[in-house]
């Protein structure tokens, strides 16, 4: 069957070539389409739920909304997890799916759950709402609007900062295709406060509550039907929004003596800020911070270009004093990681033409063979837009590790279509040049497809990955997968076609480097024959040494990938307020400023309206950093980074620094709910207890070398004013405790009581407390209260006031509380490392009943991946064995070139220790992707030699004469794929980190395998050939 398709494609040269002109249309037109990104988005099927329920502590917001819902969504189909976070006044409760799961129908099947749900919040307390449609990683454009110069601050307020972007910048923006929502953070929000004087209501014998209801009562707006008057219909409208303080202020409260009491005459109505939970600084100033999400399956690319084409809009919009600077864009790493990628395609491409003239020593065969390396990316790229992947440093990185591989039956098919031309001539035939390819392809037709099958088999094991790391490595799998389909039809088609049309028949010279090669291989060769127990033993002794030196290979999940900025995060003890907090942010920034490295700082305090589980001791610092030729001293982004922790120790000892990344912290976080690569998580039920057992196991972890940013959360600590309702009191004077609960809340908490509507735009109207009433405890204890008899008494009288400790924050997972001590581990592997912490906590920690240890973070998707791999390795193996049966229909045949597998892996490991490298998910794909190449130069070796003895030669010449002619192909190959990895291996962009173990393996691999298939294959296939025969006799 291959061999008609080869004679079809030769018969109709024309019509072969005219479709693959229109394959490569096809294929460039894929390129300008397929969605580019600088990363797989790997984010689970999740769905998030907030609550507000402002001024609730974390324990309360515990009990009364976390666990309700928490409950509910339990019991949904594919529910793989539930996470939450309970904080001061926010639920956050996250919802994970199963990766098959549809994200719409997963909102779909929460929204109704929901509604369920809501029935047991108590009224008052918070109504659930899902979060935005857009992935963890969504987070695509940053910008800040700030006053265009410093000296404008009486101008124009924070407030009005945050006015002008919650009603102006967001809603342009939001109209940008791809853009599921846009975060406001920092500034302050604008309210209509009317801030009641305590003594005004004894003087006019008023309640809070009374004050509450009347502004309730006073904004409203009605309709009224209709009335005819003569023949025409007038509809009716009651008109009675408050428009201004004005119209607040002109409230009657109640009437005395005939007089009306104004709410003006007890109360001061004015503009104010909110009580805020979160802030944002940059360089030093206070400004608002915008994130535009893209919606979940969006080419990162091109929302933000629609973001970009909306800004030109918003800045026409601006008033005069104000601008809009953007702080963070994706595609600025998106460019640079496809660069990378794209760099090593062209270098690797380059350097394979260079080896093919090498070995060809003509420019004619170097092109037909080259042909395929574009035409078999350009396939790739037809099927990755069919298939809906995106071009990104995974799926590009497949390309550069095929470059070597998509050749490789080019190469077999060119090589030996040039022999066969230059044996006839040399024979004094004429050479008819199709029927000379024709004959090269039935020779090497069925092997090539065998050994580019098996390439394709090889790479099975990544399409079993799950999870984290199925999402980051299925795209390279598949772009392998797809090239090495392209190049099979390829070798199959066009390459024939052109070899007919352009190789000149002409006899054949080794060039330099072959004869050099062939000087130095045919003796060794020969002496190895001679020698075959010298040989396999030396081989076996080298294998045995590299696998003794496999258990001191470290062990990680993925190496990091620099972006070329870094985020700091920085945690004060839980009693820091908010103020506080943005003097700290303040002080960093300006220490960081100082580095001439750094270009901008912009510190993330808190939390926004939605997306953020922070509290105000928490900051997020990004610091975009210069490009690196413009740095004054040489050094790397670690270094940078270590040099500033140094810096910024000294100027906030008394927080926990720590650094990372803004993407990797987003996908650590997303994966274990954790900001960290590595994590105990300790669960429980007492929140006393775990807090006990978290310093402890922390100080454990301490002493264990190499730990590094080792921080436990602080939990205790948030100071409360705890107010007590006595009911016994309430009794005596005739009360209700909502009576006090409504001046807790309102009146000290500030909660909305009513809205005013200006246009588009709302408002928050609260009553609250004058400040002097609520700016210490005895103060709070003074608050006048009035009884259902009309007399007054203080709120101490009905309430025990009190000072306490209590948490900030509670976290649950799988419906269990859980503590959290996180830490990063540097200079050694992570297995190894919480193999030493497990043995040290087991030694020295006695866990109560109830109560367990898991490690999360890059561990938890490291032991999984290999936990499959583990099991998909053999099978795949297997899988091999019986395709290489299929091919030579005979067992020994198939087990001398699997036997060749343990061997290819010798260079590898090598590789892994010299450059201390460790084993991580990257370098096992090398290691995959070294089987499939050493076992193509196994297949078409042996396949050769059979060839040979059929045609009359003996074990031993046959074997000789195959080793011999078969060394260029197998040099080429080989080298192909070396030096298609080359660019790779020395590349430093960004996203190299990740491809050098990959590299390093692949190239360290293939030049011990390329040694064994030339040097113990023809050594093993003589000695068991050898006494087959013997046997026979």
């Amino acid at each position: 069957m291959l061999n008609r398709l080869v004679e079809a494609s030769l018969r109709y040269k024309f019509l072969v070539l005219i479709a693959f002109g229109v394959v490569a249309f096809l294929g460039w037109r894929a390129i300008v389409t397929v969605p580019i990104d600088a990363f797989p988005d790997v984010t689970p099927a999740q769905v998030n739920i907030y609550t507000e329920s402002p001024g609730l502590a974390a324990e309360d917001v515990e009990q009364l909304l976390t666990f309700p819902i928490e409950s509910g969504m339990a019991g949904l189909p594919k529910v793989q997890e539930i996470r939450s976070v309970s904080l001061f006044g926010l639920s956050y409760v996250a919802v994970y799916f199963d990766d098959d799961m549809d994200i719409y129908f997963a909102r779909r099947l929460v929204m109704e759950r929901l509604q369920e749900v809501e029935d047991r919040i108590p009224e008052g307390y918070g109504t659930p709402e899902m979060g935005p449609n857009s992935s963890g990683l969504g987070q695509v454009f940053w910008y800040t609007l700030e006053r265009a110069d410093a000296e404008l601050e009486n101008a124009i307020t924070d407030m009005d900062l945050r006015t002008l972007h919650d009603w102006t910048v967001r809603l342009i923006l939001r109209t940008a295709n791809g853009v599921d929502d846009v975060m406001s953070w920092g500034g302050q929000e604008r309210q209509f406060q009317v801030v009641i004087e305590p003594l005004n209501l004894i003087k006019y014998g008023l309640t809070f509550r009374e004050v509450m209801e009347v502004i309730e009562a006073n904004n409203r707006q009605v309709g009224g039907q209709y009335i005819n008057i003569g023949a025409e219909q007038y509809l009716v409208r009651g008109l009675g929004l408050v428009e201004d303080e004005h119209d607040i202020g002109s409230m009657v409260i109640s009437v005395t003596d005939g007089v009306p009491v104004y709410l003006r005459d007890i109360a001061t109505i004015e503009q104010g800020p909110a009580l805020r939970f979160g802030a944002v600084t940059r360089d030093g100033e206070e400004v608002v911070l915008g994130m535009a999400l893209s919606r979940m399956g969006e080419n990162a690319a091109s929302v933000v270009d629609a973001v970009k084409e909306k800004v030109e809009i918003v800045n026409a919009a601006l008033p005069e004093g104000v601008v809009l600077r953007p702080v963070y864009e994706r595609t600025d790493l998106v460019d640079k990681a496809i660069n990378t990628a794209v760099m090593a395609l062209i270098e690797g491409s380059i350097l394979v033409a260079i080896v093919l003239f090498l070995f060809l020593g003509e420019l004619r065969s170097a092109f037909v063979v080259i042909t395929a390396l574009p035409l078999a990316m350009l396939i790739a790229f037809i099927f990755m837009g069919e298939a809906g992947l995106s071009a990104n440093l995974m799926s590009l990185a497949g390309l550069a590790v095929g470059i070597g591989m998509m050749v490789d039956g080019a190469v077999v098919m060119v090589e030996n279509a040039f022999r066969i031309m230059a044996e006839r001539k040399k024979s004094g035939e004429t050479v008819d040049r199709t029927s000379a390819v024709l004959a090269a392809a039935r020779e090497v037709a069925n092997p090539i497809a065998f050994a580019i099958l098996i390439i394709v088999v090889v790479f099975l094991p990544l399409f079993a990955l799950e999870g984290l790391e199925g999402k980051l490595f299925k795209p390279m799998a598949f772009t392998i997968s797809y090239a090495m389909a392209g190049s099979l039809l390829l070798t199959l088609t066009v390459i024939p076609v052109l070899a007919a049309l352009i190789l000149k028949p002409q006899e054949e010279r080794d060039t330099l480097l072959v004869r050099v090669l062939k000087k130095r291989y045919l003796p060794l060769l020969e002496w190895s024959l001679s020698n075959k127990r010298k040989v396999v033993g030396s081989a076996l002794a080298v294998l045995v040494v590299s696998l003794a030196l496999f258990p001191f290979l470290g062990k990680e999940f993925m190496p990091t990938l620099q972006e070329g900025s870094i985020m700091w995060r920085v945690t004060s003890i839980p009693s820091a307020s908010l103020d506080q907090s943005i003097e700290i942010s303040k002080d960093i920034e300006n220490a960081l400023n100082e580095f001439p490295e750094v270009k901008t700082t912009i510190a993330m305090i808190g939390r926004a309206e939605k997306g953020e589980t922070a509290d105000v001791n928490y900051m997020e610092i990004y610091t975009e950093l210069n490009p690196e030729d413009e740095w004054p001293e040489d050094r790397t982004v670690p270094e940078l980074a270590e040099a500033m922790r140094e810096e910024l120790e000294r100027v906030v000892p008394t927080a926990v620094i720590a650094f990372t990344q803004p993407i990797q912290m987003r996908v650590e976080e997303l994966i274990s709910g954790v900001r960290a690569t590595l994590a105990t998580k300790i669960y429980g039920e007492d929140l006393e207890e775990l807090d006990r057992l978290s310093e402890v196991i922390k100080d454990v972890i301490a002493d264990i070398p190499g730990v590094a940013d080792l921080s436990l959360e602080a939990n205790v600590g948030k100071p409360q004013v705890r107010i007590q309702v006595n009911r016994n009191q309430l009794a005596r004077y005739g009360l209700n405790a909502d009576d006090v609960l409504s001046v807790v809340r309102t009146g000290i908490g500030n909660e909305p009581v009513s809205t005013l509507i200006d246009g588009v735009r709302r408002f928050d109207i609260t009553a609250r407390l004058a400040d002097a009433s609520k700016e210490s405890v005895q103060a709070i204890e003074r608050i006048p209260i009035r009884t259902g008899s009309g007399a007054i008494v203080p709120l101490a009288a009905v309430a025990d006031v009190s000072v306490a400790e209590g948490y900030s924050f509670v976290r649950r997972e799988q419906l269990q509380r859980y503590a959290v001590i996180q830490m990063d581990v540097r200079g050694r592997d992570v297995d190894g490392f919480v193999q030493d912490a497990n043995d040290a906590i087991a030694a020295s920690v006695e866990l109560p009943p109830g109560y367990w240890i898991e490690w999360g973070g890059a561990f938890e998707n490291q032991q999984r991946a290999l936990a499959r791999l583990s099991i998909i390795v053999p099978l795949t193996i297997f899988f091999i064995f019986v395709l290489l049966y299929t091919a030579f229909n005979s067992t020994k045949y198939a087990t001398m070139i699997i036997a060749n597998v343990p061997f290819a892996t010798i260079g590898g490991v090598f590789a892994l220790f010299v450059s201390r490298q460790y084993v991580s998910v990257p370098s096992a794909i090398g290691f995959i992707a070294v089987f499939g190449v050493a076992m193509l130069n196994g297949i078409v070796l042996i396949s050769f030699v059979n060839e040979l003895r059929e045609k009359g030669l003996s074990v031993a010449e046959a074997v000789r004469k195959g080793a011999e002619m078969r060394l260029r192909p197998v040099l080429m190959t080989a080298s192909v794929a070396i030096l298609g990895l080359v660019p790779m291996l020395l590349s430093s962009g960004v996203g190299a980190e990740t491809q050098r173990p990959l590299a390093s393996v692949v190239v360290g691999g293939l030049i011990t395998s390329t040694l064994l298939t030339l040097i113990l294959l023809p050594v093993i296939y003589e000695w068991v050939e050898s006494r087959s025969e013997q046997r026979g006799t």
